[in-house]
């Protein structure tokens, strides 16, 4: 136990550290392209191959991603490859990392095109409002990948079928009638393949919604310790938290845009710049966003905490087996080489689910009431 507590400590400081590593090396790129003249000169030289600005940005954006895939590319598969089998929980092969890392680039380069082509159509029609509507935008975008992340996004990565254990599949479904949650399916997604991690969730919104547990998990725990972590999942239907972390997402976005609203435009006449929707002021909108986005990190993060406390109550309610509980926490955690006791300020910035010290104590504390 000690051995993997320390392997654990060990295991997230690493993380930590890449972590930090990649969001100065990604302020330091935007600053070199703004400071440096690049991004004029990328904006300069799409501005020759089309005459349709929102044709140019696309192509700037294109470009724009392929130049930071290739720069952290190398720090993403020693975070996500060579450390992962320096601590023995990947099952990758190389060729298998570099497929689903080109798969989640060109998923994440088509959702940067609509969200910024989208945002720089407000920002060219209406630059005193833009914020408003851009708050709207991310609102129906959250929505609209909330329906399909079950539905088509995950299945992109990860074969998922209908749970193949019946007994196991009745005994939890039996759990969401108790529990008060309508449910004709519970899926078992394939992680064995790419990861010894084990892991269970709620996805999606509304009928799209699904409720996923990994075959890592399926298969190394027994029945008890399974329901105790599916009602966990079931807690967080049944209290409506995907519901309030939109809302509260919302709010955060909001304010979020509206202060980049009332800086973008001051910076973009510093740093010469002839409109707020100049293609080339993009890498300072960039980082205007990622700054706010860190203040507000740890609000985020400890509203997270808080909906996973609940929802580790709820699950403790709800299971017959209250030591069930307590018992699948530490072997997820043991098996996912979580850090148990994390510093303060790591577990305020970084964690959105509280450090597995805490979550046995206010478990054990519920499970003797």
């Amino acid at each position: 136990m000690e051995e993997t507590s320390t392997q654990a400590r060990q295991y997230s400081k690493v993380k930590t550290r890449l972590t930090i590593i990649q969001l100065l090396l990604t302020a330091a790129l935007l600053i070199i392209m703004l400071f440096s003249g690049a991004s004029l000169l990328l904006k300069d030289l799409v501005a020759g191959w089309s005459r349709n600005f929102y044709l140019q940005f696309c192509l700037y954006l294109v470009i724009f991603s392929g130049v930071y895939y290739l720069l952290f590319v190398g720090l993403d598969f020693y975070g996500g490859f060579l450390l992962e089998h320096k601590f023995q929980l990947s099952n990758q092969t190389t060729l298998g990392w570099l497929k689903k890392s080109i798969k989640k680039e060109l998923l994440s380069l088509l959702m940067l095109l609509v969200a910024a082509e989208t945002l720089y159509f407000f920002l060219r029609h209406s630059p005193n409002y833009w914020w408003l509507l851009a708050t709207a935008a991310w609102l129906l975008l959250a929505v609209v990948l909330g329906k399909i992340t079950p539905i088509f996004i995950i299945p992109l990565f990860y074969k998922c079928s209908p749970l193949p254990d019946k007994e196991l599949k009745e005994r939890l479904l039996r759990l969401c009638k108790n529990c008060g949650v309508g449910a004709e399916q519970v899926f078992e997604v394939q992680l064995s393949k790419d990861t010894r991690k084990a892991n269970a969730a709620v996805a999606g919104l509304g009928k799209g919604r699904r409720i996923l547990l990994g075959d890592t998990l399926s298969k190394n725990y027994s029945d008890e310790e399974i329901e105790a972590i599916f009602a966990h999942e079931l807690g967080h239907v049944r209290m409506l938290h995907v519901w309030k972390i939109l809302g509260f997402s919302t709010v955060i976005a909001l304010i979020s845009f509206f202060l980049v609203y009332s800086l973008f435009a001051r910076g973009m006449v510093f740093l010469g710049f002839n409109e707020i929707s100049d293609i080339a002021g993009f890498p300072f909108l960039s980082l205007i966003l990622m700054i706010i986005g860190l203040i507000f990190m740890p609000i985020q993060n400890g509203y997270m905490r808080h909906l996973e406390k609940q929802a580790d109550i709820f699950a403790i309610d709800h299971i017959q087996s209250k030591q069930s509980f307590t018992s699948v926490i530490t072997k997820l955690s043991n098996q996912n080489l979580s850090d148990p006791s994390p510093s303060r300020w790591e577990e305020l910035l970084l964690y959105d689910h509280p450090p597995i010290s805490k979550r046995l104590s206010y478990t054990r504390t519920e499970s003797n009431q």
